[in-house]
């Protein structure tokens, strides 16, 4: 016993439906317009998966904060070059001059934000910071320990 059903659609189709399945089929495009589509869409993506990775691994984004350290120089003004060097965690950019100035920046958009400054001896050098903790290292041997958050001295000691 074979029985044979045709499916009706009782609704009439409004006129701005059939736009929208046109766009949705593809059925007003051309073979290569939908291809060159798909080619943008997955152009876009990459690109978009590309700009929101990169600052994380810039920011060295990881549980023991990783950072990235390095030595910056400034063009010179009156015949002397000026060093800085910078150490950059999570969006905190940590900056110490030869003059021994250290200092806490935080970028937010295209802003820059004092958080702290603190003054230690000249020609000092960024170790590191690890848990909430900057470590700079004096030209005399000792090693300073100041709260990253707020620049507070948490101690200082002797290298041997």
């Amino acid at each position: 016993m074979a029985a044979e059903f045709e499916i009706m659609d009782l609704d009439p189709q409004q006129e701005g439906s059939r736009t929208v399945n046109r766009w949705v089929d593809g059925q007003g495009f051309s073979f290569r317009t939908r291809v060159g589509m798909a080619l943008f869409t997955i152009l876009g993506v990459a690109l978009f998966s590309l700009l929101l990775v990169r600052p994380l691994h810039l920011t060295g984004a990881s549980h023991l904060e990783q950072a990235s350290n390095g030595h910056i120089s400034t063009p010179p003004s009156h015949a002397q070059l000026h060093s800085v060097q910078v150490l950059v965690v999570h969006q905190v950019i940590y900056v110490i001059d030869q003059d021994g100035k250290v200092r806490a920046l935080w970028t937010r958009h295209k802003y820059m934000y004092l958080l702290w400054q603190y003054s230690v001896a000249p020609s000092s050098h960024l170790l590191r910071v690890d848990h909430n903790v900057l470590y700079l290292a004096t030209p005399d041997r000792n090693i300073i320990a100041l709260r990253a958050s707020d620049g507070a001295v948490l101690w200082t000691r002797r290298r041997t």
